[in-house]
Protein backbone atom coordinates (compact mmCIF):
# COMPACT_ATOMS: atom_id res chain seq x y z
CA UNK A 1 0.00 0.00 0.00
CA UNK A 2 1.86 3.36 -1.22
CA UNK A 3 -0.79 5.47 0.52
CA UNK A 4 -0.05 6.34 4.26
CA UNK A 5 -3.04 5.45 6.41
CA UNK A 6 -3.75 6.00 10.29
CA UNK A 7 -5.79 4.63 12.64
CA UNK A 8 -6.21 6.10 16.12
CA UNK A 9 -7.88 4.59 18.71
CA UNK A 10 -7.41 1.14 16.95
CA UNK A 11 -8.55 -1.09 19.72
CA UNK A 12 -8.03 -4.75 18.44
CA UNK A 13 -9.04 -3.71 15.14
CA UNK A 14 -6.13 -2.60 12.49
CA UNK A 15 -4.41 -3.31 9.37
CA UNK A 16 -0.88 -4.08 9.28
CA UNK A 17 -0.20 -1.67 6.61
CA UNK A 18 -1.46 1.31 8.15
CA UNK A 19 -0.09 3.19 11.68
CA UNK A 20 -1.95 2.50 14.36
CA UNK A 21 -2.00 4.01 17.66
CA UNK A 22 -3.90 3.19 20.89
CA UNK A 23 -3.63 4.70 24.26
CA UNK A 24 -3.46 0.97 25.48
CA UNK A 25 -2.05 -0.85 22.48
CA UNK A 26 -3.13 -4.86 22.44
CA UNK A 27 -0.30 -5.50 19.87
CA UNK A 28 3.07 -4.23 19.93
CA UNK A 29 3.01 -3.09 16.78
CA UNK A 30 0.57 -0.34 17.79
CA UNK A 31 2.16 2.92 19.39
CA UNK A 32 1.06 3.90 22.47
CA UNK A 33 -0.52 7.75 22.43
CA UNK A 34 -2.57 9.89 25.07
CA UNK A 35 -4.66 11.93 22.03
CA UNK A 36 -5.17 14.07 24.25
CA UNK A 37 -1.70 15.84 24.48
CA UNK A 38 -1.35 15.64 20.54
CA UNK A 39 -0.26 13.63 18.00
CA UNK A 40 3.34 12.41 17.44
CA UNK A 41 3.53 12.86 13.80
CA UNK A 42 4.87 15.68 11.62
CA UNK A 43 2.58 17.99 9.74
CA UNK A 44 0.94 16.46 6.36
CA UNK A 45 2.13 12.91 7.30
CA UNK A 46 -1.09 10.90 6.11
CA UNK A 47 -3.55 10.62 3.36
CA UNK A 48 -6.13 9.11 5.54
CA UNK A 49 -6.73 9.70 9.27
CA UNK A 50 -9.34 7.83 10.54
CA UNK A 51 -10.66 7.01 14.06
CA UNK A 52 -13.74 5.02 15.42
CA UNK A 53 -15.58 5.56 18.55
CA UNK A 54 -12.72 8.12 19.99
CA UNK A 55 -14.74 11.34 19.83
CA UNK A 56 -17.50 10.72 22.27
CA UNK A 57 -14.60 9.94 25.26
CA UNK A 58 -13.56 13.53 25.34
CA UNK A 59 -15.11 16.68 25.64
CA UNK A 60 -16.67 18.92 23.26
CA UNK A 61 -13.42 21.67 23.90
CA UNK A 62 -11.16 18.62 23.66
CA UNK A 63 -12.51 16.76 20.64
CA UNK A 64 -12.38 19.66 18.28
CA UNK A 65 -8.35 19.89 19.73
CA UNK A 66 -8.09 16.56 18.33
CA UNK A 67 -10.03 16.67 15.25
CA UNK A 68 -7.34 20.16 14.38
CA UNK A 69 -4.77 17.47 15.13
CA UNK A 70 -6.25 14.86 12.90
CA UNK A 71 -6.67 17.70 9.95
CA UNK A 72 -2.55 18.88 10.87
CA UNK A 73 -1.00 15.49 10.10
CA UNK A 74 -3.28 15.28 7.06
CA UNK A 75 -1.84 15.40 3.44
CA UNK A 76 -3.70 18.23 1.40
CA UNK A 77 -6.43 16.04 -0.75
CA UNK A 78 -6.27 14.03 2.33
CA UNK A 79 -8.66 12.04 3.76
CA UNK A 80 -10.36 12.38 7.88
CA UNK A 81 -13.02 9.94 8.73
CA UNK A 82 -14.75 9.74 11.73
CA UNK A 83 -17.12 6.63 13.49
CA UNK A 84 -19.02 7.94 16.12
CA UNK A 85 -22.59 7.72 18.15
CA UNK A 86 -25.00 9.07 15.84
CA UNK A 87 -27.00 11.74 18.43
CA UNK A 88 -29.96 12.01 15.77
CA UNK A 89 -30.30 8.16 14.84
CA UNK A 90 -30.63 7.91 18.66
CA UNK A 91 -32.47 10.82 19.37
CA UNK A 92 -35.09 9.46 16.21
CA UNK A 93 -35.08 6.08 17.67
CA UNK A 94 -36.11 7.13 21.73
CA UNK A 95 -38.87 9.34 20.43
CA UNK A 96 -39.91 6.00 17.96
CA UNK A 97 -40.02 3.38 20.65
CA UNK A 98 -41.53 6.17 22.75
CA UNK A 99 -44.72 6.12 20.42
CA UNK A 100 -44.60 2.66 20.51
CA UNK A 101 -45.38 1.87 24.23
CA UNK A 102 -47.77 4.80 24.24
CA UNK A 103 -49.57 2.92 21.85
CA UNK A 104 -49.01 -0.33 23.94
CA UNK A 105 -47.22 -2.43 21.18
CA UNK A 106 -46.08 -5.66 21.58
CA UNK A 107 -42.57 -6.17 23.78
CA UNK A 108 -42.33 -1.99 22.85
CA UNK A 109 -41.22 -1.52 26.29
CA UNK A 110 -37.79 -3.92 26.13
CA UNK A 111 -36.83 -1.61 23.06
CA UNK A 112 -37.78 1.46 25.12
CA UNK A 113 -35.91 0.65 27.76
CA UNK A 114 -32.63 -0.69 25.78
CA UNK A 115 -32.50 2.86 23.72
CA UNK A 116 -32.85 4.92 26.90
CA UNK A 117 -29.64 3.16 28.40
CA UNK A 118 -27.81 4.16 24.72
CA UNK A 119 -28.85 7.05 24.64
CA UNK A 120 -28.25 8.03 28.97
CA UNK A 121 -26.15 5.23 30.33
CA UNK A 122 -22.56 5.99 28.90
CA UNK A 123 -22.76 9.22 29.78
CA UNK A 124 -23.67 8.80 33.44
CA UNK A 125 -22.94 5.54 34.62
CA UNK A 126 -20.62 5.45 37.46
CA UNK A 127 -18.83 1.82 37.25
CA UNK A 128 -17.91 -0.35 34.37
CA UNK A 129 -20.07 -1.80 32.37
CA UNK A 130 -22.88 0.09 33.33
CA UNK A 131 -26.82 -0.35 33.42
CA UNK A 132 -26.14 -1.58 29.88
CA UNK A 133 -24.33 -4.51 30.44
CA UNK A 134 -27.13 -5.49 33.30
CA UNK A 135 -29.77 -5.09 31.33
CA UNK A 136 -27.79 -7.41 28.66
CA UNK A 137 -27.40 -9.93 31.18
CA UNK A 138 -30.75 -9.72 32.64
CA UNK A 139 -32.94 -8.46 30.03
CA UNK A 140 -30.70 -9.17 26.35
CA UNK A 141 -32.93 -12.18 25.09
CA UNK A 142 -36.15 -10.63 25.13
CA UNK A 143 -34.86 -7.85 21.88
CA UNK A 144 -31.86 -9.49 21.54
CA UNK A 145 -32.72 -9.15 17.23
CA UNK A 146 -33.37 -5.49 18.12
CA UNK A 147 -29.71 -4.72 20.24
CA UNK A 148 -28.02 -6.79 17.54
CA UNK A 149 -29.46 -4.51 14.98
CA UNK A 150 -28.36 -1.15 16.70
CA UNK A 151 -25.13 -2.03 17.82
CA UNK A 152 -24.01 -4.62 15.41
CA UNK A 153 -23.34 -7.07 18.96
CA UNK A 154 -24.14 -10.50 19.20
CA UNK A 155 -25.73 -10.36 22.86
CA UNK A 156 -25.77 -14.39 23.31
CA UNK A 157 -21.98 -14.62 22.65
CA UNK A 158 -21.09 -10.84 24.81
CA UNK A 159 -23.04 -12.68 27.85
CA UNK A 160 -21.39 -16.14 27.36
CA UNK A 161 -17.59 -14.06 27.07
CA UNK A 162 -18.86 -11.68 30.03
CA UNK A 163 -19.68 -14.64 32.21
CA UNK A 164 -16.05 -15.87 32.32
CA UNK A 165 -14.41 -13.22 33.42
CA UNK A 166 -15.08 -13.67 36.87
CA UNK A 167 -12.26 -11.43 38.36
CA UNK A 168 -13.86 -8.45 36.12
CA UNK A 169 -17.39 -9.34 37.75
CA UNK A 170 -16.03 -9.49 41.19
CA UNK A 171 -14.15 -6.20 40.47
CA UNK A 172 -17.51 -4.82 39.63
CA UNK A 173 -19.67 -5.90 42.35
CA UNK A 174 -17.43 -4.89 44.74
CA UNK A 175 -17.46 -1.72 43.09
CA UNK A 176 -21.23 -0.96 43.05
CA UNK A 177 -21.47 -2.42 46.62
CA UNK A 178 -19.06 0.89 47.74
CA UNK A 179 -21.01 3.24 45.33
CA UNK A 180 -24.49 1.66 47.75
CA UNK A 181 -22.30 3.17 50.61
CA UNK A 182 -21.89 6.23 49.79
CA UNK A 183 -24.05 7.80 52.13
CA UNK A 184 -21.24 6.18 54.92
CA UNK A 185 -19.10 9.21 56.47
CA UNK A 186 -15.84 6.93 56.14
CA UNK A 187 -16.37 5.73 52.75
CA UNK A 188 -17.56 8.63 51.11
CA UNK A 189 -13.90 10.31 50.36
CA UNK A 190 -12.93 6.66 49.11
CA UNK A 191 -16.32 6.34 47.10
CA UNK A 192 -15.64 10.02 45.58
CA UNK A 193 -12.06 9.38 44.57
CA UNK A 194 -12.87 5.75 42.84
CA UNK A 195 -16.24 7.14 40.71
CA UNK A 196 -14.01 10.18 40.06
CA UNK A 197 -11.37 7.88 38.77
CA UNK A 198 -13.43 5.80 37.22
CA UNK A 199 -14.99 8.59 34.88
CA UNK A 200 -11.90 10.03 33.24
CA UNK A 201 -10.71 6.41 32.86
CA UNK A 202 -12.42 6.55 28.92
CA UNK A 203 -15.60 4.67 29.32
CA UNK A 204 -17.87 7.10 29.84
CA UNK A 205 -19.29 9.08 26.95
CA UNK A 206 -18.81 13.21 27.57
CA UNK A 207 -20.17 14.45 24.37
CA UNK A 208 -22.31 13.26 20.94
CA UNK A 209 -22.71 14.53 17.65
CA UNK A 210 -24.94 14.71 14.56
CA UNK A 211 -23.55 14.92 11.14
CA UNK A 212 -24.73 19.03 11.48
CA UNK A 213 -22.45 19.40 14.53
CA UNK A 214 -19.59 17.05 12.35
CA UNK A 215 -20.00 19.38 9.77
CA UNK A 216 -19.11 22.91 11.68
CA UNK A 217 -16.79 21.42 13.31
CA UNK A 218 -14.73 19.85 10.48
CA UNK A 219 -15.10 23.28 7.88
CA UNK A 220 -14.08 25.30 11.26
CA UNK A 221 -10.85 23.16 10.55
CA UNK A 222 -10.27 23.52 7.39
CA UNK A 223 -12.03 21.01 5.22
CA UNK A 224 -13.90 20.62 2.42
CA UNK A 225 -16.71 18.18 0.93
CA UNK A 226 -17.89 17.06 4.22
CA UNK A 227 -20.02 13.72 3.15
CA UNK A 228 -22.20 11.26 5.50
CA UNK A 229 -21.28 7.88 4.49
CA UNK A 230 -22.22 4.09 5.28
CA UNK A 231 -20.03 1.16 7.43
CA UNK A 232 -18.96 0.27 3.56
CA UNK A 233 -18.73 3.38 1.48
CA UNK A 234 -15.96 6.10 1.26
CA UNK A 235 -13.68 8.65 -0.91
CA UNK A 236 -11.22 4.83 -0.29
CA UNK A 237 -12.68 3.23 -3.11
CA UNK A 238 -11.94 0.13 -1.47
CA UNK A 239 -12.30 0.83 1.95
CA UNK A 240 -14.97 -1.77 3.11
CA UNK A 241 -11.72 -4.39 2.37
CA UNK A 242 -9.85 -3.48 5.11
CA UNK A 243 -13.40 -4.27 7.62
CA UNK A 244 -13.06 -1.66 10.22
CA UNK A 245 -16.67 -0.26 10.41
CA UNK A 246 -18.90 -2.76 11.13
CA UNK A 247 -21.72 -2.96 8.58
CA UNK A 248 -24.14 -4.40 10.73
CA UNK A 249 -25.20 -2.02 13.29
CA UNK A 250 -26.86 1.14 12.80
CA UNK A 251 -26.38 3.49 16.24
CA UNK A 252 -23.13 5.65 14.75
CA UNK A 253 -22.81 8.23 12.09
CA UNK A 254 -19.98 7.61 9.58
CA UNK A 255 -18.53 10.84 8.23
CA UNK A 256 -15.76 11.74 5.87
CA UNK A 257 -14.05 15.09 4.71
CA UNK A 258 -11.22 16.24 2.59
CA UNK A 259 -8.49 18.64 3.97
Amino acid sequence: MSKKYLNLGCGSKFHKDWTNADISPRDKTVLKCNFLKGLPFEDESFDLVYHSHILEHMTKQDGIKFISECIRVLKPGGIIRIATPDLERLASEYLRNLHRVRNNERNANYDYDWILLELYDQTVRNYPGGMMQEYLEKYGNNNSEYINNRIGLDVNKRNSENNTKSRKDALKKYFKSLIGKSNNVFLKPIVYFLVGKYRFMGEVHLWLYDSYSLQVILTNAGCKDVITRTAQTSYVLDWKDFQLDNPNETSSIFIEAIK
